[in-house]
């Protein structure tokens, strides 16, 4: 059993799993997840535009990501828990305009010479509806930079 006093353990034990193998290699995966221009473009789902991403990488450090939907401004937040480069990121997640609980998204790198397996848990969900919403969610958004980094597209500014 979690302690209920340990603010860095999610609340509850919900979680989702999401795997990926990316044909590239494992530095270019990382850094589509700890590059803040990389994340603009592929950390937005669907009719939504990133406005703005800022990332202090080191444990301690937060990020804040801030989207428009066109309806109003989504923003995620949160701090880096532990950071192993090209091997490991995470990192507390957070809706400002959600009343969810603070959850933690674990990344797994694994180098698989010119692929890499990207494992996504994403815990400490607070109902299945949420686990349901944010799979869809990170899958999509998995796929979309999956594009990016596989045929080349992303821009370095």
């Amino acid at each position: 059993m979690t302690p209920k006093n340990n603010p860095l353990v999610p609340a509850t034990e919900l979680q989702l799993t999401v795997t990926r193998i990316f044909q590239a290699p494992c530095a270019l995966v990382y850094q589509a997840w700890t590059n803040p221009a990389q994340l603009s473009q592929w950390l937005n789902p669907k009719d939504t535009a990133c406005r703005s991403v800022s990332a202090d990488l080191k444990v301690g450090g937060h990020y804040r990501i801030t989207m428009d939907c066109g309806k109003g401004e989504h923003i995620a937040s949160g701090e880096y828990l532990d950071i192993i480069p090209n091997e490991r990121l995470q990192f507390t997640w957070h809706w400002d305009h959600y009343p969810m609980p603070d959850s933690v998204i674990t990344l797994t790198f694994e180098d698989l010479g010119t692929a890499t397996r990207l494992t996504l848990v994403h815990a400490g969900l607070p109902d299945r509806e949420d686990v349901t919403e944010h799979s869809q969610g990170w899958n999509r958004l998995i796929e979309k930079q999956a594009n990016l980094i596989e045929q080349n597209q992303f821009k370095t500014a």
